[in-house]
């Protein structure tokens, strides 16, 4: 009985448009879209020698090399069409570490090798199928192996995917594992009716679910730059860590990709973020590094790294960096590429994905070097857990008195002894130790609870100010720090007095700095809170001038009355071009009839050249560190005192 052809010619038909498909949407890029074009090849070419077989067979003579090619061509082809898909699947729950080591890879593929082997044999000696003399195609009694073979890659597959199930989302827990049940039933009816060849019809219309649901370009891939996507980086980097494997991350941040966009246009824009894309990729294609590429938009790529070639990462970033400055021409006009390049090695540096992605996303942040950066050396791994903690850490301080107010004495030259001191707040955590009010306090700036410390730190201050221990200092006053968000608080000017009110604090007593920084935003609030408070009596500080966007107009029309000169003025001495900009800065703050004091001095030369200078206060480690107020009243009794 002649056998019907019209299920392998619809299955060949299938997988001939599914290959089509991807190869039209560009679904080849990554690890995940070449396992699966290779699956599709594999069912495609197992099709084709199928329908050869049946086609001789139907013949109804004998023409045994071609009968013996075909058939045994389809049989090698749907058993490794087996083994391939279920590499696939274990490959997208990220569970291929399980079949990692010689010994565990070749008890995966030794069934594929055996029935190839078995193949062989039966070319000479018929034990899996044997051709009649009249042509008739009979199946032998180590068949069964085959199919057993291609069963047994089907349970590995299916528990392999139900044990890390979570990894994927409903939808495509579904499409993975419904080929399963599919060929099984295909096999078992084309058992029982070997006239009717179901299984490769079977295997498209599983590989079919499969296309649309999980291999979509929606799914993985970036449609700019078709890479894989932010979703699907952040699937990767979760099961990487979750399986306990150790990878490279070569994270890449284009620092100048507003200003790309805005100046060559969107169009142009995602034409140079193709040629950027592609690059990358045959860079690490040239190199035969397993790498993975993605895109996560605003001008971030980021590759992954095999823990085989993970060594390579610094080598490969340096090449990736190169490439990169030699910029992309536009319009004749060559357009530079500023772009951030960190490597990060997970866990070792970071140990969980929310920490990669916030981590990544700073990166754009930061100021261009034009040199490879480390994660290593930038964060240390306990401050992520740090970070995403802070609100909860903070709220706890306040709750468990664990902030604590230190004081820097400021040394007046033309007294020669300490006048006065500045303020500062320390935060000390029991898993964490000592918190740099660098991490806190733009936290609390973000959460709010900015006013809530800035209260506490004046009202600390405030209760220093009117003890016995501080009349005995002699100090003029105690200079209190206020961030931008404060400044611009409509409530600022009335809690100060009421907490200078309730302490029966003198104006005099009490100096407010803020920074260049916050000066320049010279908000209508921020100006009516300082005018306000210096109606009554308080002085302020300019503090930090010389990081910021200030200007000497601004100064003058600001109630100043000392400029605090930012820690990088000491290093005059490195240059002479510096000193100049520091003699000329001090020439004009002195015109403008302010008072100077110079921050970060730790040196007895530091301090001897700015005296000679001319400035009004010193402050810095020459003379001493910020103290608790214990301490800090020592030492201002040991130097006023002598």
């Amino acid at each position: 009985m002649n056998k019907v052809l019209y299920f392998d010619y619809a299955a060949f038909i299938v997988f001939a448009l599914i290959l089509i498909s991807v190869v039209m949407k560009r679904l080849t890029r990554g690890k995940m879209s070449r396992q699966f074009l290779i699956v599709l090849i594999v069912a495609l070419v197992a099709t084709s020698f199928d329908i050869g077989a049946i086609a001789y067979d139907n013949i109804g003579e004998r023409h045994t090399f071609a009968q013996y090619f075909f058939h045994t061509g389809y049989l090698v082809f749907h058993v490794l069409s087996a083994a391939l898909y279920t590499i696939y699947v274990i490959s997208m729950v990220d569970a291929i570490h399980i079949f990692r080591g010689r010994v565990k890879s070749v008890i995966l593929a030794l069934p594929t090798l055996l029935c190839v082997l078995l193949l062989i044999v039966n070319l000479f000696y018929p034990t899996v199928f044997s051709i009649g003399t009249d042509g008739e195609y009979a199946r032998e009694r180590f068949m069964v192996f085959l199919y057993i073979t291609s069963f047994i890659y089907m349970i590995i597959g299916f528990i392999v995917v139900m044990k890390y199930r979570r990894r994927l989302s409903r939808k495509c827990l579904i499409s993975v594992i419904m080929i399963f049940p599919l060929v099984v039933v295909a096999a078992f009816k084309q058992v029982l009716v070997p006239e009717v060849p179901v299984e490769m019809f079977a295997n498209s219309i599983g590989l079919l679910f499969v296309a649309l649901l999980i291999q979509s370009p929606e799914q993985m891939i970036s449609n700019a730059t078709g890479l894989n996507n932010i979703t699907r980086y952040m699937e990767d980097v979760d099961n990487v860590l979750d399986n306990g494997l150790n990878i490279g991350i070569i994270m890449i941040s284009l620092v100048n990709d507003k200003a790309l966009r805005g100046m060559i246009g969107v169009v142009e824009y995602h034409k140079l973020l193709r040629c950027v894309s592609d690059k990358l990729v045959a860079m690490g294609q040239s190199k035969r590094y397993n790498t993975e590429w993605y895109y996560l938009g605003n001008g971030m790529f980021r590759c992954i790294m095999d823990y085989k070639v993970a060594d390579q990462a610094e080598r490969f970033a340096a090449n990736i960096n190169s490439e990169l400055k030699k910029g992309y021409t536009y319009n004749g006009m060559l357009i530079n590429l500023l772009a951030n390049i960190c490597i990060t090695r997970c866990p070792e540096d970071i140990d969980n994905v929310d920490a990669v992605m916030r981590f990544g996303t700073e990166l754009s942040d930061w100021e261009y070097t034009g040199q490879i950066m480390y994660a290593r050396d930038i964060y240390k791994k306990e401050n992520y857990d740090l970070i995403k903690n802070l609100d909860v850490i903070i709220d706890s301080a306040f709750v468990d008195g664990r902030f604590e107010v230190y004081y820097q004495p400021i040394y007046s030259l033309s007294a020669k002894r300490y006048n006065s001191a500045e303020a500062l707040l320390r935060l000390y955590d029991e898993k964490y130790g000592y918190v740099r009010p660098d991490i806190f306090i733009p936290a609390a700036e973000k959460s709010g609870m900015i006013h809530k410390i800035g209260k506490f730190v004046l009202e600390e201050v405030c209760k220093f100010i009117v003890s016995d221990k501080f009349k005995e200092l002699g100090l003029d006053y105690i200079e209190v720090n206020l961030s931008v968000i404060q400044c611009m608080s409509s409530e600022l000017a009335d809690d100060v007095r009421e907490i200078m009110n309730r302490y029966n604090v003198s104006s005099e007593q009490l100096n407010l700095e803020i920074t260049e920084t916050a000066a320049a935003y010279a908000q209508t609030t921020m100006m009516n809170n300082i005018e306000e408070l210096n109606d009554d009596g308080i002085a302020f500080s300019l503090d930090d001038f010389g990081t910021g966007y200030s200007n000497m107009k601004r100064i003058a029309s600001m109630p100043f009355a000392i400029v605090k000169l930012d820690k990088t003025f000491t290093e005059m001495n490195e240059n002479d071009k510096m000193l100049k900009v520091v003699k000329n800065t001090i020439s004009m703050v002195r015109d403008m009839n302010l008072r100077i004091l110079v921050e970060g001095v730790e040196t007895l030369e530091s301090f001897k050249e700015f005296k000679a200078l001319g400035v009004d206060y010193i402050q810095g480690y020459y003379f001493s560190k910020p103290l608790p107020m214990e301490k800090f009243v020592s030492e201002v009794k040991r130097v006023n005192m002598d």
